[in-house]
């Protein structure tokens, strides 16, 4: 008999960032997926969760961000800046977290003085924010009256991408992690997420490529994998829509021969 956990347990939740196709059947043959071995990450991040969980239930959003949030960011091999001012048309803003390539490019932007302007952020690679240990992602805070942006963190993420100019950006709550890219961010309901305490817990190594390969520093870095190569989040992007367009195509070659056959059908036997 299955296990109910069994059931219930889901590797990852698309909602239209990429193709689901894609990443259920097609990403697990990529070089990068099949030649990487997980278990030291998972086991990494399984004992910084099984010493840090107890601390998290009712945790604020400075606590998730200390006790959990920046060591995983830490074990992810990101080097990234803290509360950086973003120079943007509503005033200045302040992200968590500047994720970038190397030691070097996270302190030449800590160390501007005052607000940072896209250009300041050309050698970066995302822009992250952080919320209270499983605040809702996906709607605003409770409370009447206008909302701000750091009651909506769908909107507070998309506005951070546009104003950075960075592709890609990352929002948690410490569980749920979710990714969004510039081109679709402004949807506010288009991301990748992974559910991190749950896949912990299952163990199974081959899923956890889910979450690790997707956030972790090289998911963002051109070059990674091969010089020249295109960064593993663009490219599992790009594989997803031309998968997507092929499906499209396919299936508008055989409506189309259906129509044809159609209509051959009655000139071949009008009446």
């Amino acid at each position: 008999m299955t296990d109910q956990y069994e059931i219930a347990f889901v590797t990852h939740r698309n909602h239209y960032l990429f193709s689901d196709y894609y990443l259920n059947h097609r990403v697990a043959e990529r070089r990068e997926w099949r030649e990487f071995n997980a278990r030291p990450a998972l086991d990494a991040l399984d004992q910084l969760w099984q010493a840090r969980k107890p601390a998290l239930t009712n945790a604020n959003e400075s606590q998730t961000e200390a006790d959990w949030i920046r060591p995983v960011l830490d074990l992810l091999g990101h080097h990234f800046t803290t509360q950086v001012t973003l120079a943007t048309p509503q005033g200045s803003k302040t992200p968590d977290y500047i994720l970038c390539p190397d030691e070097a490019t996270r302190a030449a932007i800590q160390t501007i003085h005052g607000a940072v302007s896209e250009s300041d952020l050309k050698g970066a690679l995302a822009v992250a924010d952080a919320k209270a240990w499983e605040q809702p992602l996906d709607r605003s805070l409770p409370g009447s009256g206008v909302k701000t942006l750091h009651q909506h963190p769908a909107l507070q993420i998309d506005f951070y991408i546009r104003h950075s100019g960075l592709p890609w950006g990352v929002l948690t709550n410490g569980r749920l992690w979710q990714l969004y890219h510039t081109d679709s961010s402004k949807k506010l309901d288009v991301y990748y997420e992974v559910d991190l305490p749950a896949l912990i817990e299952a163990g199974d190594a081959e899923a956890f490529k889910y979450f690790w390969l997707f956030f972790r520093r090289e998911a963002f870095t051109a070059g990674s994998a091969a010089a020249g190569a295109p960064a593993w989040l663009d490219l599992v992007l790009a594989e997803s829509a031309a998968y997507e367009q092929g499906v499209s195509d396919s299936l508008k070659e055989q409506v189309y021969e259906a129509l044809r056959a159609l209509a051959q059908g009655f000139l071949d036997f009008p009446g």
